[in-house]
């Protein structure tokens, strides 16, 4: 049986054994490294963090072979990235568009609302 040792904790070969090996312990592990992964983000991030790997690991579940699963992870990178630049193109043409400034309304009629009683 493969171990993870604390010299090399990510070493390619080991987990790579250990996934054909011991495919429980490697699940195992695996979980144990990207809950220290996020455990180690600042508090604010974690919840993002554990939200994104529930759905990378319903990504896995589903795909049915790992080439699927890496299909389906990679199709999300990718539509986050995508998301991304939108907002950064809208955010960077916001800032190239000039600034409309209006002259403040001198006065506004109020006009009150009376509720209305429903027969029942």
């Amino acid at each position: 049986m493969t171990q993870v040792t604390d010299q090399d904790p990510m070493d390619f070969d080991i987990w790579m054994n250990m996934a054909k090996n011991d495919p429980r312990q490697f699940e195992s592990k695996r979980m144990e490294a990207i809950d220290e992964v996020i455990e180690s983000a600042p508090a604010e991030r974690q919840m993002h963090l554990r939200r994104l790997q529930w759905r990378i690991d319903m990504a896995r579940e589903r795909a049915g072979t790992p080439m699927a699963a890496t299909i389906a992870i990679s199709k999300m990178m990718w539509d986050a990235f995508y998301n991304l630049k939108e907002h950064y193109e809208v955010l960077y043409a916001e800032d190239k568009a000039p600034t409309q400034t209006t002259a403040p309304l001198e006065s506004a009629q109020v006009i009150a609302f009376r509720p209305q009683l429903v027969e029942a």
